[in-house]
C-alpha cells in the first residue's frame, strides 16, 4: 500500500512522493533504514513499482520503509511556471527538492520514526546524479543518517556535452508515443525483459514529463559538474565511510559499463569511498524494470556488510 504526499519546496514547485504504508509494520521493517528512490530522465516514482508495490512479488515493502519521489516536472510533481527555464530542472534544484522532502519527513510527527535506522539513497541514471548531489548538500545531522547509496546505471558527476545533432535527437526521442516506444525497445531496454504493462507505464510516464523537465536534463543537468561538491563531501567527517554500490547493465548504450566504471566507480574510490561494482548480464539501461532483483540484492548486501 502506497500513500501519496505533496510538499511545496519553492514557489510554484510541488513535489509528489509515495510512502510505503503496510497495514501492520513488521518487526523487520521497524529495524530497517528508510530507502529513498529517485528515478531516471523520463521516469517517475512508478518506475520503482516492482520494488515498492505490495502487489509485486519482488516488493521490499515488508522489509524496508520507502519513499519514492517524483522529481520536479515528472509524475505528479509540478514545475515552476513563472519565468521558469530549463535551467530550473538541473541537478542542483532537483537535489534541493530531495533534501527538502527528507527534512520534511524527518521532522514530521507521523514520519520521523522512519529515520531511526538511517537512510539508503537509490538513484537511477539522472536520479543517481541527483542522489549524489543531494548527499553532498545534506546538513551534518542528516548526513550521519546515510547508510549507503545504490547508484543504478548512474550518470557521472562530471559534465557530458553532447554534439548538437545528438542532443537534438535525444530531445526528439520523447516527443510522441511512437518515438518513446521505439527508444525504449531499441535503445533503453532489453525488451525481452519487459512486459506489456512495463512498456505502457514507461510510455505514460515519459510523455507526462513537461517540456522544460525534458530539456533541463539535456541542456543543463547532463552538463552540470558536481565533482567539486563530491570533493568537498569527501573531506567531511565520516562521509567516506558511506558505502556505495554501483550497478551497470552489460548491454547499456546510455551509461556504458566501461564509462560507469571509470567516471563513477574509480572517481568515487579515488576520493576514499568504499565502492562495489556489479555488471548485470543481458541488461540495458532500465534496470529498475529489467532486473529489479539486482537492486534488491544490492540494498541487502550493502546493509549486511
Amino acid at each position: 500500500m502506497m500513500e501519496s504526499q505533496f510538499l511545496e519546496t519553492s514557489p510554484d514547485t510541488v513535489i509528489h512522493f509515495r510512502i510505503t504504508k503496510t497495514p501492520s509494520t513488521s518487526d523487520q521493517q521497524m529495524k530497517s533504514p528508510l530507502v529513498v528512490f529517485l528515478h531516471y530522465w523520463g521516469g517517475s516514482s512508478a518506475t520503482w513499482h516492482k520494488l515498492t508495490s505490495s502487489e509485486s512479488p519482488l516488493s521490499l515493502s515488508t522489509r524496508y520503509p520507502s519513499v519514492s519521489i517524483d522529481l520536479r516536472g515528472w509524475g505528479q510533481s509540478t514545475e515552476p511556471v513563472h519565468g521558469a527555464t530549463a535551467g530550473d530542472y538541473s541537478i542542483t534544484p532537483m537535489a534541493s527538492d530531495v533534501v527538502s522532502v527528507l527534512n520534511h519527513l524527518k521532522t514530521g510527527l507521523t514520519t520521523t520514526t522512519r529515520f531511526e535506522n538511517g537512510i539508503v539513497l537509490v538513484g537511477h541514471s539522472m536520479g543517481a546524479k541527483v542522489a549524489l548531489a543531494a548527499l553532498c548538500s545534506l546538513p551534518d545531522d542528516m548526513l550521519v543518517l546515510i547508510k549507503g547509496l545504490v547508484l543504478v546505471a548512474p550518470a557521472p558527476p562530471t559534465p557530458l556535452a553532447l554534439p548538437l545533432e545528438m542532443s537534438e535527437q535525444q530531445r526528439r526521442a520523447y516527443d510522441t508515443e511512437e518515438s518513446v516506444r521505439w527508444t525504449v525497445q531499441n535503445v533503453l531496454s532489453n525488451q525481452e525483459r519487459l512486459t506489456d504493462e512495463d512498456l505502457s507505464m514507461i510510455v505514460r510516464d515519459t510523455l507526462a514529463g513537461n517540456t522544460l523537465a525534458k530539456d533541463g536534463w539535456i541542456l543543463h543537468g547532463m552538463q552540470e559538474d558536481i565533482s567539486p561538491a563530491v570533493d568537498e563531501l569527501s573531506s567531511r567527517p565520516n562521509a567516506t565511510g558511506i558505502k556505495i554500490s554501483v550497478l551497470a547493465g552489460e548491454l547499456d548504450m546510455v551509461e556504458q559499463k566501461d564509462r560507469v566504471e571509470h567516471e563513477v566507480v574509480q572517481a568515487l574510490t579515488a576520493r576514499g569511498f568504499p565502492v562495489t561494482f556489479t555488471v548485470l548480464k543481458d541488461v540495458k539501461h532500465l534496470i529498475p524494470v529489467e532486473d529489479p532483483e539486482a537492486i534488491s540484492r544490492a540494498i541487502s548486501t550493502l546493509l549486511a556488510d
